[in-house]
């Protein structure tokens, strides 16, 4: 990545930054992206033999930059925060993906009782005539 372009496009059309912009997109140091990359707590895509961040990476900077320097949160305790984070977002899709499929088995089921009142109606109504 030559340092004259701060941007690239990736294959995914989307846009990357080089390492400087990143870190001055997230008002972190580069050696802070690096530290941070050292934890396992971003991840740069390749783009030739140099590395870049899309959009996603440089939010998750700020929010990691927040928790460490705003909240005093160490790098470790920030990757358990933020894996906490991801396994409750991923209970929360779950959870609303199951509170669909339930509305629909509910609604078949009450088609189902109604269907099934009509039929004892018109067997009753037979019996009786």
């Amino acid at each position: 990545m030559s340092t004259n372009h701060q941007r690239m496009s990736h294959a995914t059309g989307r846009e990357l930054y080089s390492l400087s912009t990143a870190a001055k997109m997230a008002r972190v140091t580069v050696e802070f992206i690096q530290t941070c990359e050292r934890e396992d707590l971003i991840q740069a895509t390749a783009v030739g033999k140099d590395r870049a961040y899309g959009y996603n990476m440089v939010c998750r900077l700020i929010r990691i930059r927040h928790l460490h320097w705003d909240l005093g949160f160490d790098l470790s305790a920030i990757d358990c925060l933020l894996r906490i984070r991801r396994q409750v977002t991923n209970l929360q899709r779950r959870l609303g993906e199951m509170e669909q499929r339930m509305s629909a088995r509910e609604r078949e089921l009450m088609d189902e009782i109604q269907r099934l009142r009509r039929k004892m109606a018109q067997n009753s109504n037979w019996q009786n005539g």
